[in-house]
């Protein structure tokens, strides 16, 4: 018992330190965004780089409203919510019906189909991002909000999960309901879509995460600055002269504080062990 007790103990020590390691970063960018210029330069290297200045907290928030002021950031911001909304519920909406109808249907060469998911999950997006780019430009769509879109909806890897947590849902719910008269489209979204939060959620967490995040494809997508997201907007803050190391991380808390919070709530959602038949 005490050598479980000792094994369970340094694990949990171990869990600390990598716990502190990970945060020192994001604890020193949110402490520095709170300091002037001259504190970072003054401390960095110190232990007080990563403690707020209490004796001065009428100042913590200057560096944000000269953010916003300077680079007109909060458009930035609402261009992010906005590509990442539609990208998520497209995405949860296209890739979750495809997973769904190879799960279920005899759907011809079905198992060619999921052997080619998996290829492709293989290849990276960047691989073939001159393709893409070339088609929404013939389509015209560059510039837009759907050009950004189209290519992060459809994901090879997120049809495979669903298609795989679909096929654990009891082929006798969906047989009793087609006996009391039920169609796909209800028995999808009366069983199927209900029974699978925690897919939906976890996937949901993932393509935010991942279209929050994206820098190289929206440069690529918009040629006007106004139409940038967040991670764009950051760096091209951290390239406009005079650069203003405060005002950088007051860009970068910005846009970490939304990806946390999804985490904090998502959380206890995100594919607990129990569900991995389908069925809580």
């Amino acid at each position: 018992m005490k050598k479980y007790i000792g094994i369970k103990a340094i694990k949990f020590f171990i869990l600390i330190i990598f716990a502190v390691l990970f945060l020192f970063p994001t604890v020193w960018m949110f402490v520095s965004s709170t300091k002037t210029v001259a504190e970072i330069s003054k401390e960095i290297g110190t232990i007080q780089s990563f403690i707020p200045t209490f004796s001065n907290i009428s100042i913590w928030l200057d560096p944000y409203k000269e953010m916003f002021s300077r680079f007109n950031f909060a458009i930035h911001f609402f261009n992010s919510v906005f590509y990442s909304f539609v990208i998520v519920f497209g995405s949860l909406f296209v890739n979750s019906l495809a997973g769904y109808a190879l799960a279920t249907f005899d759907i011809p060469f079905k198992k060619y189909i999921s052997g080619a998911l998996i290829i492709l999950i293989i290849f990276p997006f960047q691989s073939v991002l001159i393709q893409i780019f070339i088609i929404i430009n013939e389509l015209n769509l560059t510039n837009t909000v759907w050009g950004l879109a189209l290519p992060h909806i459809g994901s090879a890897f997120y049809i495979y999960l669903f298609m795989v947590f679909f096929k654990g849902i009891p082929k006798e719910l969906r047989e009793s309901a087609y006996i009391d008269g039920a169609s796909d489209w209800q028995i999808f979204t009366r069983i199927a879509v209900p029974i699978s939060k925690p897919i939906f959620i976890t996937i949901g967490i993932l393509v935010f995460v991942g279209s929050w995040n994206d820098y190289v494809w929206p440069l690529m997508i918009f040629t006007e600055t106004s139409k940038y997201p967040l991670s764009v907007a950051v760096n091209i803050m951290n390239e406009t002269k005079p650069v203003y190391l405060n005002q950088v991380m007051a860009g970068l808390t910005v846009t970490t504080i939304p990806i946390l919070l999804v985490y904090i709530l998502g959380q206890k959602y995100i594919m607990p062990q129990n569900t991995s038949s389908g069925i809580k």
